[in-house]
Formats: structure tokens, C-alpha cells, sequence
């Protein structure tokens, strides 16, 4: 009888661990000491790829036109904005924990766990985009979108973490100096959105990154 009970608990334990694994989170906390241009709405964290397929790179993301971007983002999780300031904020800050699915390099029947999006709650050690709208709906639906919105788009320059709680905080600094905006525009000290068209109008090519540096050597 002790044997099945020692079994029935190392079961146990193999089972929690497993669970664990295939539940990793990453703790965050993320400044907000300046207003996203007044925006009422909501932010959205995530990144943009095909679930059981690859993300799309950087250069990828800043060339797609809008109305395909919004169809290829993978949300992850969403704060509401109030006046351009995340809800819940303490000191200009929000902590908690991101859920990024299966934590990297655990392994299972179908071997390492990498970085890949297999599933849409597989986010761990991925790049991780901050995307502001105002638009307050806390459930994504690209097909909703309609009319023109006010957007920001920013790729941080921390990613998801990778599901080791060892890894600790990683921090997020809603601002333009260490990160790259794609739609708006950003400095140190001050982020501001652009005008979206609504996704069926079609193609408008992404204002910022690339498309910027290009529009300025034009002018030179």
C-alpha cells in the first residue's frame, strides 16, 4: 500500500511540473509615464505571425499593409487606456505576469519546445509588440475594425520571456528611445499614434521604421 501511494505521488508530481511547463508565465512590469497621445482604448500585447506556422520578422511587420497586419497579430493579452494611461497603473507602473504557453526547451512528444508559434498560447522567448488602438473592446476581432482608428504600434525591445521563472522581471518602457515604433511616433519622453483606415480600404503602407528613413532620403 505504501508503494502505490509513493508511485501515486511521484505521478503526481511528474504531472504538476508537466502542467507547469506547459503553462509558463513571464513577469512583466510596464512604465507608462507618458500619455499614448490621449488615447481611449485599449493595448494589446502580442506579436504577428500564423499560429503553427512562423512569426513575421521586423522588416516584415513594418512593410505589410495595414488591412493584412491586423489579420496575421496573435493577442496574447490587453490592458484598457484611459487618457493615454494604462488602467491600473501604480507610480506610472503596471506588474503582473504574461501567460506564454509552453516554456522554452521543455520537452515533450514532439520533442524541444522552441520558439515557434505552434498554438495561439504559445508565446514564450517570441518578439513582443505593444499595439495601442482606440478601439475599447477587450476581445480581438480584426473583422470589428471598421471605420478609421487612431493606432501606435511599437516592437519592445524585450520579448516574451522564455517561461524559467529563474529569468525574473523583465521590464517594458512604453516609449520611443529604446524601442522601435512602426505606426506613430516616439521619442524618449513622448509616444504619439497615427490614423489606421478601416482594414477593408486596403493597402496603406506602415508610417515609421524604414518607411520614414526612406521618405526622408527622398526629400534630401
Amino acid at each position: 500500500m505504501k508503494q502505490i501511494k509513493n508511485l501515486s505521488i511521484a505521478l503526481m508530481l511528474v504531472a504538476s511540473s508537466a502542467f507547469a511547463q506547459l503553462n509558463a508565465t513571464s513577469e512583466y512590469i510596464i512604465t507608462n509615464d507618458y500619455p499614448i497621445d490621449n488615447i481611449n482604448g485599449r493595448l494589446w500585447v502580442g506579436n504577428f505571425g500564423t499560429n503553427g506556422g512562423s512569426l513575421l520578422n521586423q522588416t516584415e511587420v513594418q512593410t505589410a499593409d495595414w488591412s493584412t497586419l491586423i489579420t496575421k497579430f496573435r493577442p496574447n493579452t490587453s490592458f484598457g487606456i484611459t487618457g493615454g494611461l494604462l488602467d491600473g497603473l501604480t507610480n506610472g507602473e503596471r506588474q503582473g505576469a504574461f501567460s506564454v504557453g509552453t516554456a522554452i526547451n521543455y520537452s515533450d512528444e514532439g520533442g524541444p519546445q522552441g520558439y515557434t508559434p505552434d498554438t495561439a498560447t504559445q508565446f514564450a522567448g517570441q518578439d513582443l509588440y505593444f499595439f495601442a488602438i482606440n478601439n475599447g473592446a477587450s476581445v480581438w476581432d480584426s473583422a470589428n475594425l471598421g471605420g478609421e482608428y487612431r493606432a501606435l504600434l511599437i516592437k519592445m525591445n524585450t520579448g516574451f520571456g522564455d517561461g524559467d521563472p529563474a529569468t525574473g522581471l523583465l521590464a517594458y518602457d512604453i516609449s520611443g528611445g529604446v524601442n522601435t515604433v512602426i505606426i506613430g511616433t516616439g521619442g524618449s519622453d513622448f509616444v504619439a499614434t497615427a490614423a489606421v483606415p478601416e482594414p477593408a480600404i486596403g493597402s496603406l503602407l506602415l508610417l515609421g521604421g524604414v518607411a520614414v528613413l526612406a521618405a526622408r532620403r527622398r526629400k534630401i
